[in-house]
């Protein structure tokens, strides 16, 4: 059996951070370059947000990311491994932390197609790079694990399901169902 020091561990653990980090910045930069100017919409949580920053001011954002998610937590807390909590917290808290510093960045506006592909490819690069280090910032995500051990439902029908209606509520909401559908 190897043993594996505590200096192995605390490299470990300050690796799958920075890999976090780098993940909500890839995340957050789609994000503000490509879907807010853009008008599109990611699912879940972050969804949620979008909409609601559109309805209150982009600004905004952070706050509802983080807020949203705070019963997610809970959830996670209680159901799922304390462990997973602590990562989950500190992947949100980055990811809302960038949110708020690229606020600024310049839009890309271009062929709605362009931006669509090239933020969704690197918002699920940036998802990716946080999941891979043990991190996750939606809270969907957990109630899709929850759901997943009592019905058998696997985790993708089920964000697929609760994202079909976040999707709709955009369009209901702003009366543009061809960005919904698009963000879709």
């Amino acid at each position: 059996m190897t043993t594996v020091s505590l200096s192995q561990k605390l490299l470990k653990q300050a690796l799958n951070y920075i890999g976090m980090a780098c993940g909500a910045a890839f995340a957050a930069m789609a994000i503000r370059i490509f879907l807010i100017p853009n008008e599109l919409i990611d699912g879940g949580v972050i969804g949620i947000s979008l909409i609601l920053a559109r309805l209150f001011g982009s600004n905004y954002l952070s706050f509802f990311l983080l807020v949203l998610n705070i019963p997610f937590i809970y959830l996670a807390y209680k159901y799922i491994r304390r462990s997973f909590v602590l990562h989950m917290f500190i992947a949100i808290v980055l990811f809302a932390l960038f949110l708020s510093v690229l606020e600024t960045l310049p839009a890309f506006n271009a062929d709605p197609l362009e931006a669509i592909v090239i933020g969704g490819a690197m918002l699920g690069a940036g998802a990716g790079l946080i999941i891979r280090n043990g991190g996750c910032t939606d809270g969907t995500e957990i109630l899709a694990i929850l759901i997943n051990r009592k019905k058998g439902f696997t985790v993708g029908q089920v964000i697929f399901f609760i994202n079909i209606f976040i999707f709709a509520a955009y369009g209901w909401i702003f009366n543009d169902w061809h960005i919904a559908l698009r963000s879709l």
